[in-house]
């Protein structure tokens, strides 16, 4: 998780936000997926105000999770 701290450590500017493992997601144009999960809703109202404040969708937030835990686990699939 140390590179997903790194990246929301400070506010990044459009430019290198564009240069996120989130850029490589979108430029692949096979078919996306859509998720859903379950969280608690005082959790939830903490998340998207912490995203909204520092000007980060929360879609987005969850897609640098989702890319910076496939990067750490990833050898796993080799194995």
């Amino acid at each position: 998780m140390a590179k997903l701290k790194d990246m929301l450590g400070t506010q990044a500017s459009i430019a290198q936000e564009s240069r996120t493992a989130v850029s490589s997601f979108k430029s692949n144009h096979d078919k996306n997926k859509m998720i859903s999960a379950y969280v608690d809703a005082e959790r939830y109202t903490k998340f998207k105000a912490i995203n909204e404040r520092r000007g980060i969708s929360s879609n987005k937030i969850l897609n640098l999770l989702i890319a910076d835990y496939v990067l750490q686990y990833e050898k796993l699939l080799d194995e």
